[in-house]
């Protein structure tokens, strides 16, 4: 098998769980490869190509549907089978006797399909090829109605567009018509990839403003702790302080009475010798 690039885990759980929600609502796989790349930001075509991949993978690896807890039963591909001639005749009777009461194509194959949204477009697909490419089984399908006393209209029934008839060279009008369709289609295509391109930008500013918010929070909290760190210095420097201002008053007064006992000492010396030599006389 052809090598792909593998998704997250987490990104192939939502993915499947995503497709099995919408086949319970009756909702076709196209819409859903549509549905998910908005959802995702990616190309439908590469959503589909991915879930096939992946489906082909898991149908071999019953390890790995047992580790994403993926029910391979709800993705089972189906193989449509090709109608006959006789399928295809009662098919085209039904919608056109479903028709000539009013009721759409559309509805007409939904009802047939019992609300399978898969089956009525089947249906619808088969209907218009009939139209388009094989008028005569068409035709003979309204002459037997018409047989039964059904009104069945000979035009083409609604929500079915016949294929215009090829002409050799184009007007000045339809080239016209053409180059608009192409500026509209280029137009939208083009704002499409700049509302992608900006919500990229965005995504990845917003994520460039959390990491630095985050940074600031981390900054600020460490500057609040800096600061009760300098307030309790600050207060043990206050306390140093006024210690040393008691040890510098103290020390005053040692001094101070050192230098009394010295003069003391000194004056009892003086007083001593006077009286000394007195006694000498």
């Amino acid at each position: 098998m052809k090598e792909y690039s593998k998704w997250k885990d987490e990104e192939v759980i939502k993915l499947f769980k995503f497709i099995e929600d919408g086949k319970k609502n009756n909702v076709c796989l196209s819409k859903l490869f549509k549905d998910y790349a908005k959802l995702t930001n990616r190309m439908p075509n590469s959503v589909r190509n991915y879930y096939y991949a992946e489906l082909t993978c898991l149908e071999n690896d019953a390890s790995r549907r047992k580790e994403l807890k993926i029910d391979i039963d709800l993705h089972k591909k189906v193989t449509q089978k090709e109608f006959t001639y006789d399928e295809t005749k009662k098919l085209v009777l039904e919608i056109l006797k479903q028709t000539s009461k009013g009721i759409s194509v559309r509805k007409a194959c939904l009802n047939l399909a019992n609300g399978n949204i898969n089956d009525m477009v089947r249906y619808q697909n088969k209907f218009r090829t009939v139209v388009i490419k094989d008028k005569e089984l068409y035709e003979s399908c309204i002459d037997e109605l018409k047989k039964g006393g059904l009104i069945v209209k000979g035009k083409l029934p609604d929500n079915i567009v016949s294929m215009p008839e090829r002409r050799t060279l184009l007007t000045e009008s339809d080239i016209n018509s053409l180059f608009l369709g192409l500026v509209k289609l280029v137009k939208k295509q083009a704002i499409e990839q700049a509302g992608n391109s900006y919500k990229r930008e965005s995504e990845k500013a917003n994520e460039m403003l959390r990491k630095t918010l985050i940074e600031l929070t981390e900054k600020d909290n460490e500057l609040k702790i800096l600061r009760k760190k300098f307030k309790v210095l600050n207060t043990e420097n206050y306390k140093l302080m006024e210690e040393i201002k008691l040890l510098r008053g103290k020390n005053a007064e040692l001094i101070n009475k050192h230098d009394k006992l010295l003069k003391l000492k000194n004056f009892a010396t003086k007083n001593n010798n006077t009286i000394q030599q007195s006694n000498n006389v």
